[in-house]
């Protein structure tokens, strides 16, 4: 999938496939987790964000099915909208799969992987 957002033009840079030893969230593989996990840097998310986390920009999180996927957006979302001290975040999903913006990224930003994504579905 970040193959194919690249593609796109979309403006990635630095990504990092995580595994078991690097996932923030120790959910790669796991019951009810994702099946895979890449983060990215894109203008706007933070330079000075750990390697793995979402502040650098952007994640992918692959589910085993759709469900998962909603599931995982709601559950942040959610935290989200109750802590407003923990920022903000753009989600789309593509039946399994999760992609995350982080809302330092402009708006007309994130429209753009909003839009590819929607063309790879």
């Amino acid at each position: 999938m970040l193959a194919r957002l690249k593609a796109a033009g979309l403006p990635i840079s630095n990504e990092a496939v995580q595994d078991e030893n690097t996932d923030p969230n120790n959910l790669l593989g796991r019951p009810n987790g994702y099946t895979s996990r890449v983060s990215f840097d894109v203008p706007g998310g933070s330079t000075d964000g750990e390697k793995y986390s979402i502040d650098r920009g952007g994640v992918i999180e692959v589910f085993p099915d759709a469900a998962g996927a909603k599931i995982r957006s709601d559950y942040i979302q959610g935290l989200l909208k109750g802590s407003p001290i923990l920022g903000t975040e753009y989600h789309y999903q593509a039946g399994p799969v999760l992609l995350r913006i982080t809302g330092g990224v402009k708006p007309s930003v994130a429209a753009k992987f909003r839009d590819a994504l929607s063309k790879l579905d």
